[in-house]
């Protein structure tokens, strides 16, 4: 009978973990990595998540999905100050964990210098990822690993975020390929996800582990992030490309014309252990039809008193990269419709103007 050393509470203690199905999940205080962490406690597995510190621990007990859940000894935390160390993830192969979501990214939006770009942002999501397969590798309780990746881990960047293209991407369009010097972060970030994948078929080709991994491939992921406790804390990653211009930003860069909600990926995430509906390795995209100009529409229809106010604006601009992406396997296979662009922003502008209420009221 195994145990691990998790944070429990305010204490790191040992900790019995011997469950029927224990599921990690790593970047659990993440915007995607907590709904992931939501959706499993929701549909009944035990959770060992993974979080920086003490402090985020805190904030996920915090929450209220958690406090309604109320998940007791079903949820416990490990501390993994950096996933890129060596044995970062000995917990993994210290305990009886059947199930893996890594979610854990770097965040590109403070990361400014291209000489930075390999080191704070390629290198992290690489390493990351090795690191993830060799913990499950060692570990023979191990079944599933899903991976949360990008859509620009098969889409160029060139033609993501800057080039109009008639191609169409799907799950099994090749590995965009990329090498620095990156233009941008984002084409860093690409860059990354293109690599990890790499990474992961060459660890799988090489070491035919006894698990079998599903790699995920979202587009830029919007809606409500729970554990933002300011207005600010929503100008981060895909929910800061859509605030910009409803903020009244005049944005020059393009964003491509592929979005997804946040709660659809966390769907997918928890859907994709279930190793009899998706029994072997495999990719899948995840996204939805999204036309940018109805964010806009989504303001004029709800949220015209916030505009009023100075917290939203009509007069902001963000030009659109068109981008073909086909994802209808993804919604067969899981037998769902994914979200349409509207509940999107509606769910994240929302959820904005809430908070800066909030901050009015002090």
């Amino acid at each position: 009978m195994a145990q691990g050393k998790v944070l429990v509470g305010y204490l790191v203690s040992p900790i019995n973990l011997d469950t029927d199905c224990f599921l990690q999940v790593t970047g659990a205080s993440g915007f995607i990595g907590y709904r992931a962490l939501v959706s499993a406690l929701t549909a009944g597995y035990p959770v060992l998540a993974a979080v920086p510190c003490k402090e985020e621990a805190d904030l996920i007990r915090s929450a209220p999905s958690i406090k309604h859940l109320n998940p007791g000894s079903k949820l416990t935390f490990v501390t993994i100050a950096d996933i890129v160390a060596e044995n970062a993830l000995a917990e993994v192969v210290e305990t009886e964990i059947e199930y893996i979501i890594h979610a854990a990214s770097p965040s590109i939006d403070h990361i400014s210098a291209a000489s930075q770009f390999d080191a704070q942002i390629v290198q992290p999501v690489v390493k990351g990822t090795n690191n993830v397969l060799s913990a499950a590798l060692k570990n023979p309780h191990v079944k599933r690993v899903v991976m949360t990746s990008s859509e620009g881990a098969l889409i160029p960047y060139p033609e993501l975020y800057e080039l109009a293209s008639f191609n169409t991407f799907t799950d099994t369009s090749p590995i965009a390929t990329s090498n620095p010097p990156y233009p941008t972060a984002m084409a860093a970030l690409c860059a990354a996800y293109s690599q990890a994948l790499v990474a992961t078929n060459t660890f799988l080709a090489k070491n035919k582990p006894h698990f079998t991994v599903v790699n995920l491939m979202p587009s830029i992921t919007l809606g409500r992030n729970e554990l933002a406790t300011s207005s600010k804390d929503l100008l981060e990653g895909g929910n800061l490309q859509a605030l910009r211009h409803l903020r009244g930003d005049k944005v020059s860069s393009k964003v491509p014309s592929t979005t997804v909600h946040v709660d659809d990926v966390a769907k997918i995430q928890v859907a994709s252990l279930d190793t009899q509906k998706v029994e072997k390795t495999q990719n899948f995209m995840l996204n939805s039809d999204s036309l940018w100009y109805e964010a806009e529409e989504v303001v004029k229809k709800y949220y015209m008193d916030d505009v009023k106010k100075g917290w939203l604006s009509l007069k902001g601009e963000q030009p659109v990269n068109a981008v073909h992406l086909d994802s209808t396997r993804t919604q067969k296979v899981f037998g769902m419709q994914f979200i349409g662009f509207e509940k999107q922003i509606k769910d994240l502008v929302g959820q904005y103007v809430e908070l800066k209420a909030r901050e009015e009221k002090k």
